[in-house]
């Protein structure tokens, strides 16, 4: 049997041990082969990339070996250490052995490694080489394991098998294909072409579109000019790292623990912003074990099960969204009401019970003498810049915003008011992807589902370190960054990129980046591979109809989500093709996370999945 692995990150690296475990119980010959134009680790995590790039998860919390709480998996498994383990026990030895470009930044990230900090994604992916050397190690018998750092072009099945065409030409054969590609490239949209072909026309111009933070070439950025970069995302820390850190600037701490910036003279002037003029939440600095998690009380699979009982097996997404924001709720009053250096005017028990039985928490809260200060406000969460009067200093509002969101995140993960509410989010994504899976949305109700709740999960749950957050608070002080208004938008103008806010700010420059990835969108991926499957109708796309025939496509390419068999534009099966992760987003839901030792890991599921589905 012939096994072809598309992409040599973290999700085909796994399914490879478990191709393996499965192989085990078989003397027939299997030939396992990774393909990936990058080094082992793949794209995101390729180990030569500029190591300022952070994760935004925890040492303690990632891992590339499947364990015991996956179900059925295979019990010829191979285990090993996660993320942290590895890094005190053979990181430093494993570095030294191994001609990497980063050595001396490893070696000192080592050296300071904590399980409960973020490392740089360099490292992540030298655990990852050393992860498929380890499988190495282990081959059985009658396996074959090998990686050839290539693309692959196209895949065409010939009767029961596979024609994997190379990037340089050359074609192999393969039973089973998997495709792990991650984020890839997409053609520029209407807008972007226009600021492409402004550059072009104009050498004083640079544009750079949207890409892998570690592809963008941000060294064209001029020392001294200003630039705008668009997005105020997780790419966009990774760019305004790139623009100081790597230009020779240095952080250090005043003698109350703040954040502050020393330039090297070498910076652009950075204007970024985006639609809503929000940077993501912080995460709260961790106090979670490895495996720990949030358990809830009423945002249950049982709860969601009993309201789609009620009504003809369908839950709106008003009626998902106000159960989830009840766990919110109570788990931020639970913290609030936990700082012990606060006299509350009535008995924890009372009040949480009360809680507990209240369809209004902040009602409720109120009317046991909780101040507004600490009443959970929405609409002041998600919408802060509302409530900013017109002659208010932008810049003034966000170093305000920032302190805040700082001041909590210290709070913890565990505790804290609000990051310790927002973290929740991550310990029941699987109950969300239940909701999801189960056929209990209408076309309509997925349709607000994707327009609603994946903004709000982005802007309070899956943002950067709170590092990053007091970095951008310290450059802002520092006057390398200005932080524009809500509705940035730009503009071409008299040979000059126009920038404005909605709050009546201007700028003029000749830099424009995009400081965001292209948006998963299998109609305008340019990734060859993607792009030939999709044309002959292998890879296809989910439309849904709404009540008023109206229709929506999502960005996504359609799989079986058990088996994770690809699904083709007439709805049948293809055998013994596979896709999974960030391109079947809009289709699966949250597909951007790294594996999780000890909680049932989807990465880790879905590997045993495809591995038992491919060996019967």
């Amino acid at each position: 049997m012939n096994i072809a692995l598309v992409g040599a990150g973290p999700r085909n690296l796994t399914l490879v041990e478990r191709l393996m475990a499965h192989a085990k119980k078989t003397t027939d010959p299997v030939d396992i082969t990774l393909y990936d134009p990058f080094p082992i680790g793949g794209r995101v995590w390729n180990p030569d990339q500029d190591p300022t790039f952070l994760m935004n998860t925890v040492t303690q919390q990632l891992t590339l070996f499947t364990d015991p709480s996956v179900p059925n998996h295979a019990s010829t498994a191979l285990y090993g250490p996660n993320f942290y383990e590895w890094a005190v026990t053979y990181g430093k030895e494993y570095v030294k052995m191994h001609n990497f470009e980063n050595e001396a930044y490893f070696l000192d990230e080592l050296t300071r490694i904590n399980p409960n900090r973020f490392t740089s994604r360099a490292l992540f992916g030298v655990y990852s080489q050393w992860f498929f050397e380890h499988l190495g190690a282990h081959v059985p018998a009658n396996v074959t394991l090998s990686y050839e750092r290539k693309s692959v072009a196209d895949v065409v099945k010939n009767g029961d098998e596979y024609t994997v065409t190379l990037d340089d030409n050359s074609s192999v054969k393969a039973d089973h294909v998997v495709m792990a590609l991650g984020h890839v490239d997409n053609d520029l949209d209407d807008e972007q072409k226009v600021f492409a072909a402004a550059a072009d026309e104009n050498a004083d111009l640079l544009y750079v579109a949207p890409t892998h933070p570690s592809e963008a070439d941000l060294d064209a950025v001029p020392a001294r000019e200003k630039v705008v970069l668009r997005g105020l995302g997780l790419s966009f820390f990774d760019y305004i790292a790139k623009l100081t850190i790597s230009r020779g600037g240095r952080f250090s701490r005043d003698n109350n623990g703040v954040l502050y910036y020393l330039p090297s003279g070498k910076e652009p002037h950075m204007i970024a912003g985006s639609r809503k003029g929000l940077p993501m939440h912080a995460r709260g600095v961790n106090q979670k074990v490895e495996a720990e998690g949030y358990q809830p009380k009423f945002f249950t699979n049982e709860n969601l099960d009993a309201l789609a009982a009620k009504s003809n097996g369908q839950v709106s997404y008003d009626e998902f969204f106000t159960l989830l924001r009840k766990e919110l709720e109570y788990k931020h009053y639970q913290n609030t009401i936990n700082d012990l250096g606060v006299t509350w005017p009535f008995n924890a028990e009372t009040f949480m019970n009360a809680l507990a039985e209240s369809d209004n928490l902040n009602e409720t809260a109120r009317k046991f003498g909780i101040s507004e200060e600490y009443i959970m406000d929405w609409e002041r969460i998600l919408n802060p810049v509302n409530d900013v009067p017109a002659e208010v200093e932008y810049s003034d509002f966000m170093m305000n915003y920032l302190t805040w969101d700082i001041n909590d995140a210290y709070q913890g993960n565990n505790d804290a008011p609000y990051a310790g509410a927002f973290d929740m989010l991550r310990d029941v994504r699987g109950i969300i992807r239940h909701y999801l899976d189960a056929g209990y949305l209408s076309a309509d109700e997925y349709a607000k589902f994707l327009s609603k709740f994946n903004p709000f999960n982005s802007l309070i749950s899956v943002g950067p370190p709170v590092l990053r957050v007091e970095q951008m608070r310290a450059l802002i002080e520092a006057g390398v960054l200005t932080i524009a208004g809500p509705g940035l938008a730009v503009t071409v103008q008299d040979g000059h990129y126009l920038a404005t806010d909605n709050r009546g700010n201007s700028w003029t420059v000749n830099n424009l980046v995009e400081a965001r990835l292209f948006s998963v969108s299998l109609a305008n991926s340019v990734n060859p591979l993607v792009a030939n499957l999709r044309d002959r109708g292998v890879l296809s796309a989910a439309e849904y109809t709404k009540a008023d025939g109206s229709t929506y496509v999502v960005g996504g390419t359609r799989m079986n989500k058990e088996t994770l068999v690809v699904i083709d534009e007439n709805d049948n099966e293809v055998d013994g093709l596979y896709v999974w992760g960030v391109p079947t987003e809009g289709w699966s839901w949250f597909t951007t996370f790294a594996p999780r030792s000890g909680v049932n890991d989807k990465n880790l599921r879905d590997a045993e999945n495809i591995a038992h589905h491919i060996f019967g």
